[in-house]
């Protein structure tokens, strides 16, 4: 096989300040199936165009073109393969800006493997620290192990998030999604990505809206309040963590720079 599915391509500003412009593709398809999801008609649903190994080489090019600061590969997991040839070969033709890998933190350890070497920067979720949650509300098994086991590959990799005039060139963001009445799943996984390591750039987004099936729920048919948000930012702090970036406005894809809302941190 060497097609894969886009939904749509193009410059795209909603990510982290380091990485926009980024040069978003956002492949159809996801291996979780959270009811929450705000992208559910790629993730679960058809929506995309087919475009052949070659036709991915040239939109990366393109986007470099377009004065993107990187490829962000948006759900990449399905389509690793056809992926993994497009960028040796885009590099060999020219290709200069980095390589986002944007995962949700549950794909194969063998897959991260196959991608070393070629992945610049690792741009994983990490939803759940209670596998209960991640069976309940995105239909999988072992998610919580799954996650810590890739972001340890991934930080080996890469190492920490270099930024350079501005634009990260190399590393590791994490990004963890506070959801209504889960404050105990999202102290949690701060704790174990604590274990991991405390230098690590963390993401923590406010942005959860109830929509797709999260009506289906009580417990998730709501916005996070600033309570519950405010408490995982201060255990964030309390642990330890001292780069990354704290997710404003709910339904905005607006972040404050920082946690001490200063300068972004460096390395």
């Amino acid at each position: 096989m060497n097609k894969v599915k886009i939904a749509w391509y193009g410059l795209h500003l909603g990510e982290e300040p380091p990485l926009i412009p980024a040069g978003g593709i956002f492949f159809t398809g996801c291996d979780l199936r959270c009811v929450f999801c705000q992208n559910h008609q790629i993730s679960q649903g058809q929506i995309g165009k087919v475009y052949t190994t070659e036709e991915l080489i040239g939109i990366m090019l393109q986007l470099e073109k377009m004065g993107a600061s990187n490829i962000d590969l948006v759900s990449p997991n399905g389509w690793f393969r056809v992926i993994k040839s497009a960028i040796i070969r885009a590099r060999e033709a020219g290709l200069k800006i980095p390589i986002v890998w944007n995962s949700n933190g549950f794909e194969k350890l063998e897959v991260l493997r196959e991608m070393k070497g070629l992945i610049d920067i690792y741009l994983p979720d990490f939803k759940y620290s209670d596998d209960s949650l991640a069976k309940k509300y995105s239909g999988i098994e072992n998610y919580t192990a799954t996650a810590i086991n890739n972001i340890q590959e991934m930080l080996a990799q890469v190492g920490h998030l270099k930024i350079v005039k501005d634009h990260a060139v190399h590393g590791v963001i994490v990004r963890h999604l506070v959801l209504p009445n889960q404050v105990k799943n999202s102290l949690g996984v701060l704790e174990k990505l604590a274990e991991i390591d405390k230098n690590l750039h963390l993401s923590l987004m406010n942005q959860y809206l109830p929509i797709h099936q999260a009506d289906n729920f009580s417990e998730l048919n709501r916005q996070v309040t600033d309570e519950e948000f405010a408490t995982a930012y201060d255990y964030l702090l309390e642990l330890g963590f001292a780069n990354g970036w704290v997710q404003g406005e709910k339904s905005q894809n607006h972040f404050v720079p920082d946690f001490r809302k200063e300068e972004p941190f460096r390395e």
